[in-house]
């Protein structure tokens, strides 16, 4: 059996829990915001755990490398898997017995994808897997209670913070998969790591600071325009100095499009996603 027929199983978990929440609470515009949230946050506690101390290994047999192994792992495990489940947690605030019992679930699907040989642990016990799944899991069923019950900006312009995060590097990070785009900045010999450290810890999250700023701070909406031009700007500098790479005859201005549809995406979903959470002033 193909190595990845198991991962396409975490994809089809993940569309039946995310199917049975969406239909359950109806509010779909909003849920996707939640779960891109959610994707967010695994990404981050991922990229620490698998990309920062190469704790284990995903194995999809898509690649040779083994770190573009790992991206395309760790992009299926928690946009589907993790951010789904998540997702159900908030919305149906289920009890930390049921979280628990999701935690032990996700340790025994490490387990048997361990024992088929599609996933490898270098120093990482599985335990710990469902210790982080239950602390995971737990924190975001209190962060939903705090959007919905503290009236301040904060905890709503923390999650578009984050959104915009994370549409601003899956778009290179799939680039990357495709050989098409890199950043090269030798932190670590292979480029792959390499270039999703440097993208999503450091190049991503200012940009994602930057775009947040100008759509709550400036009151003419004519800022707004501004995250694009120093995007541009920011991405134009590191290919002039050897940093950003394209390859396969990508072109800057595929990427400056690119950047331009991930911006109007963010806007879209913070004027119309959680509306009911907007605080206007601060109480």
């Amino acid at each position: 059996m193909s190595n990845i027929i198991w991962y396409y199983g975490l994809i089809a978990i993940g569309v039946i829990v995310a199917g049975y929440t969406m239909y359950r609470k109806r509010n779909v515009v909003d849920l996707f915001t939640y779960f891109l949230f959610t994707t967010a946050w695994t990404w981050v506690g991922e990229a620490v755990v698998l990309f920062v101390f190469n704790a284990y290994a995903y194995k999809p047999g898509l690649y040779s490398d083994p770190f573009k192994e790992n991206i395309i792992g760790h992009i299926i495990a928690n946009s589907s898997y993790w951010a789904a489940t998540a997702i159900f947690v908030m919305s149906f605030q289920v009890s930390y017995l049921w979280i628990g019992l999701i935690s032990i679930l996700y340790m025994l699907t490490e387990v048997l994808f361990l024992k088929v040989g599609v996933y490898s642990q270098h120093w990482w016990p599985t335990y710990v897997t469902g210790i982080i799944a239950f602390v995971f899991m737990a924190a975001m069923r209190k962060w939903y209670v705090i959007l919905h019950q503290t009236r301040r900006k904060f905890p709503r312009n923390f999650v578009f913070w984050t959104i915009a995060w994370i549409i601003l590097q899956t778009p290179t990070s799939v680039l990357m998969l495709f050989d098409k785009l890199f950043f090269r900045v030798h932190w670590v010999e292979n480029l792959y790591r390499d270039s999703t450290l440097f993208s999503g810890f450091l190049y991503h999250v200012i940009a994602a600071f930057i775009v947040i700023f100008f759509i709550y701070v400036p009151k003419n909406n004519f800022w707004k325009i501004a995250p694009l031009i120093i995007l541009v700007i920011s991405d134009a500098i590191l290919l002039e100095t050897g940093i950003l790479l394209f390859s396969s005859d990508w072109k800057f201005v595929y990427l400056i499009c690119i950047r331009a549809a991930s911006l109007l995406f963010i806007y879209a979903l913070e004027r119309f996603t959680l509306i009911q959470l907007r605080v206007e002033k601060p109480t």
